[in-house]
């Protein structure tokens, strides 16, 4: 069976986009896997590892780049204490951002991981100025 230049070109492009499509479609599926969790054993695991990870230090570059504050009421600025996503400021806290996954316990409070803060752990009652309605 012999194909024109054309032909070829357009079932070349055919492959290519049902391939597309079908790596779209696996990475979906994956994203759906993480974001219901996975079994109990692997996820008390996770969270016995993250659990080892440091607290942020409020006085690191990262966290005074974005305001982070361990007590949400020692947070000074009045010109960021807003309504965020129809969300007052009087009740954003880390455990309601969209950024923070819960991990456990740790000297006493509830921290989580933040993707604003990669390898380190906030506490649940924190705030920093990146905050994002969880949904």
């Amino acid at each position: 069976m012999k194909f024109s230049r054309r032909q070829f070109v357009t079932h070349s492009t055919g492959i290519v986009a049902a391939g597309a499509l079908v790596q779209a479609l696996s990475s979906k599926a994956q994203s759906e896997e993480r974001r219901r969790g996975r079994g109990g054993e692997e996820k008390s695991a996770a969270g016995a590892a993250g659990l080892a990870l440091p607290l942020v230090n409020p006085s690191s570059d990262a966290a005074k780049a974005v305001n982070y504050v361990k007590v949400h009421g020692d947070f000074k600025n009045a010109a960021l204490k807003t309504e965020r996503q129809g969300v007052a400021w009087d009740q954003q806290f880390c455990s309601g951002c969209s950024f923070y996954k819960e991990v456990g316990s740790k000297e006493g409070s509830k921290v989580g991981t933040c993707t604003i803060f990669p390898n380190q752990l906030v506490l649940e009652k924190a705030w920093c100025s990146s905050w994002n309605k969880k949904t």
